[in-house]
C-alpha cells in the first residue's frame, strides 16, 4: 500500500493550502472584495438555491474515501503506517497531528465552515424574505436547519459540547468575540435536537427532488444522536429515561408510514436502486462530471491477473465470527453446526452478500487468498493486497472494474447516511433498555433479519441476552457503513468488556497440504493494538486552541 502515501499527501498539500488561507485571515471572515454580494445570492430562488447546493455538496464524500471508518475499528485492518486507522489504534493520536477523518468528517475547522454558511443562508433569507415563495421558504430553511444539525452532530459525537454559533461571525466588526467557549454537553445536544425538531416541522415527507433532506431525514439524525447520548459512553448511571427519549424518536420515525426495507440487502447499495424506500438521507453522484472511485479505492486487489484496486476494505476475522450460521445461531453455539476446518459453509446470507473469502468468485474471478494464491494474505504489508485473507464485497459494484473508476469516476451508487434498518436496530436497542425486551423490540430485531432470511430470535430473552443479540446484529447489518466507529464508543467497550480496539485483529492464515488439504488457522495481523480510554474523544487540533484560548481541550491530550 506504499503507492498511496503520494496521492494522501498530494491531497492534504492542497487541501491544507485552502484550509490555511481561511485560518489566516479567521475561517469567519466575510467574504473577500470581488465575490458575490449577499443582495445578489439572495436576490431570488435560483440563485440561493445555487448557495444551498453547495452547502450539500460539502457533506463528506465517503464514496471517494480510501480509508473509510471501518479502519479505525475492529471491523477493518489496513497496515499501511500511514493510514489513519493504525494511527488512532496504536494510541498517537495528539492535538498536533489529529486526524479530519473520512471525507473531513471531522475536521473542526471545515465543519465550522459549513456552519457559517448554514447561518448566513438562514440570516439573509430571512433578511430577504419577499424575494422567495412561501414553499421554497419554508422547504429551504428547514434542509439548512437539518444540515446545521448533521454538521454539528459531527462535532458533538466526536468532541462532545462544542461552540454554538447560530449566526453568521465577523472578525472585521467583532473583533475577538467571534471567539466562542465550548458549550455543555447538554446544551449542545439540545441544539442539534432543536434544529432537528424545526427542520421536521417544515420538512415535506418526500422531498421535491432527490437528494434533499425530509422530515424524517431530520426525525432519525435526532433520534440517532439521542441514542448516542443515552449509551454507557454518556450515560454511565444508565438513566433508563435518555433510552425511553431515543426510542421514542425512532419509533417516531417508523410511525411516519414513508420507509420500508429494500427486499435486496445487497442490491440495495447499487446505483440501479437509488433513492430506494429504505434510503433517508443519501449523498448522490452523477455523471459525467461528478462520479466516486469507491470499487478502486476499496475492491479486491488482483482480478483476473492484474491489479484494479487497492484492497483498502479488509475484513477482520473479528467481523466474520460474528456472522451467524445459517440456522441463526452464532459460531460459539457447539449446536450451530459450524467447522472450523470448513468455516464459510452454512454461513447466513448477509456473509456472502458482504463478504470476499477464498474461493468466492468476484467479477467471474476466482478469489484465492490462501498461502500461494492470486490474493495471497499479505501479513507483511508489503504489497496492495489485503492483510487479513478477506476483502469486502458489500456497498460496491461488482460491474465497475476498481482501478479504471480512479480516473473515470464511473460510480453513481448513493452514500447513504441513514437507512430504515438502522431506525428499526435504533429503536429496538433504545427501547431494550429503557423497558426490556417488549414485542416491540422482538419485532423491530426480527424484521431486519427476515429481510435476509435470518431465523428470528428466540423468544423469551432477558434484557442482557438481547443486548448481545442486538450488538452482533448492528455489527453485521450495518458492516462497511461507517457506524462500527460511533458504536464501540457509545457503548464505551474499545478498552472495557471485549476491549475491541485493545485485543488483538485477526486475518485468516490458508495453507494446503501435498494432497491439496486446506487448514485454516487465524492468525493475529496485529498484537499489540493500544487504544486509551479518553481517546473515545477526538483532540481540538492544536491550531484551533491556539486561535482561540476560550477553548478547554478534551481530557487526557
Amino acid at each position: 500500500m506504499i503507492n498511496k502515501y503520494f496521492y494522501r499527501v498530494s491531497l492534504l498539500l492542497a487541501l491544507t493550502i485552502a484550509f490555511g488561507a481561511c485560518k489566516k485571515d479567521g475561517f469567519l471572515d466575510v467574504p473577500p472584495k470581488g465575490s458575490l454580494t449577499d443582495e445578489t445570492t439572495f436576490s431570488t430562488e435560483s440563485n440561493a438555491d445555487l448557495f444551498v447546493n453547495d452547502i450539500y455538496n460539502s457533506l463528506p464524500d465517503l464514496n471517494n474515501e480510501f480509508e473509510p471508518l471501518d479502519q479505525w475499528t475492529d471491523n477493518s485492518h489496513v497496515g499501511a503506517n500511514w493510514m489513519d486507522g493504525l494511527f488512532v489504534r496504536s494510541n498517537s493520536l495528539n492535538p498536533a497531528n489529529w486526524s479530519s477523518g473520512p471525507g473531513y468528517m471531522f475536521d473542526w475547522v471545515n465543519n465550522y465552515t459549513i456552519i457559517r454558511k448554514c447561518n448566513v443562508f438562514l440570516q439573509q433569507v430571512a433578511a430577504r424574505k419577499s424575494n422567495f415563495s412561501g414553499d421554497w421558504y419554508t422547504k429551504r430553511t428547514g434542509e439548512v436547519h437539518f444540515l446545521r444539525a448533521l454538521f454539528y452532530s459531527f462535532l458533538f459525537e466526536n468532541f462532545g459540547g462544542v461552540p454554538l454559533i447560530a449566526a453568521p461571525l465577523n472578525s472585521q466588526t467583532q473583533g475577538n468575540s467571534i471567539f466562542v467557549a465550548r458549550s455543555s454537553f447538554d446544551s449542545t445536544l439540545a441544539f442539534i435536537e432543536a434544529d432537528c425538531d424545526t427542520a421536521a416541522s417544515l420538512l415535506p415527507l418526500q422531498p421535491d427532488q432527490t437528494g434533499r433532506a425530509t422530515k424524517g431525514a431530520a426525525m432519525t439524525l435526532k433520534g440517532a444522536v439521542e441514542l448516542f447520548v443515552a449509551s454507557p459512553l454518556t450515560n454511565p448511571s444508565n438513566d433508563p429515561a435518555k433510552w425511553a427519549k431515543a426510542a421514542a424518536s425512532n419509533l417516531a420515525v417508523m410511525n411516519l408510514g414513508v420507509y420500508s426495507l429494500f427486499p435486496d440487502y445487497s442490491a440495495m447499495f447499487l446505483a440501479a436502486n437509488n433513492w430506494n424506500s429504505e434510503q433517508i438521507f443519501c449523498r448522490g453522484y452523477a455523471l459525467p462530471s461528478n462520479g466516486h472511485a469507491r470499487e478502486g479505492h476499496l475492491g479486491p486487489t488482483i482480478v483476473n491477473g492484474t491489479e484494479q484496486a487497492w484492497g483498502n476494505l479488509t475484513p477482520t476475522q473479528n467481523l466474520v465470527d460474528d456472522y451467524l450460521m445459517s440456522n441463526g445461531k452464532p459460531i460459539t453455539d457447539a449446536t450451530s453446526g459450524y467447522d472450523p476446518q470448513h468455516p464459510y459453509l452454512n454461513r447466513e446470507k448477509r456473509f456472502y452478500q458482504s463478504i470476499v473469502y477464498d474461493s468466492s468468485v468476484w467479477q467471474g474471478y476466482v478469489i484465492y487468498t490462501r498461502i500461494g494464491g492470486n490474493n495471497q494474505i499479505d501479513l507483511g504489508s508489503t504489497s496492495d493486497i489485503g492483510n487479513t485473507g478477506y476483502y469486502a464485497r458489500k456497498t460496491l459494484d461488482e460491474s465497475i472494474n476498481g482501478q479504471t473508476s480512479l480516473s473515470t469516476s464511473p460510480g453513481i451508487s448513493n452514500y447513504t447516511y441513514y437507512r430504515y434498518a438502522e431506525v428499526l436496530l435504533n429503536y429496538a436497542e433504545a427501547q431494550n433498555e429503557a423497558v426490556g425486551p417488549d414485542q416491540t423490540v422482538y419485532d423491530a430485531v426480527n424484521a431486519v433479519r427476515a429481510r435476509s432470511s435470518v431465523p428470528a430470535v428466540t423468544p423469551g430473552l432477558s434484557q442482557a441476552d438481547m443486548r448481545t443479540v442486538l450488538h452482533r446484529e448492528r455489527r453485521i447489518e450495518l458492516a462497511f457503513e461507517d457506524k462500527r466507529w460511533y458504536d464501540i464508543r457509545r457503548w464505551d467497550i474499545t478498552t472495557k468488556g471485549p476491549a475491541v480496539l485493545t485485543n488483538p485483529t485477526y486475518g485468516m492464515l490458508i495453507q494446503a497440504d501435498a494432497s491439496g488439504h486446506l487448514t485454516y488457522n487465524p492468525r493475529a495481523v496485529v498484537y499489540n493494538n493500544s487504544f486509551s480510554e479518553y481517546m473515545n474523544w477526538l483532540p481540538i487540533p492544536e491550531s484551533v486552541m491556539e486561535q482561540n484560548n476560550k477553548l478547554v481541550q478534551n481530557k487526557g491530550y
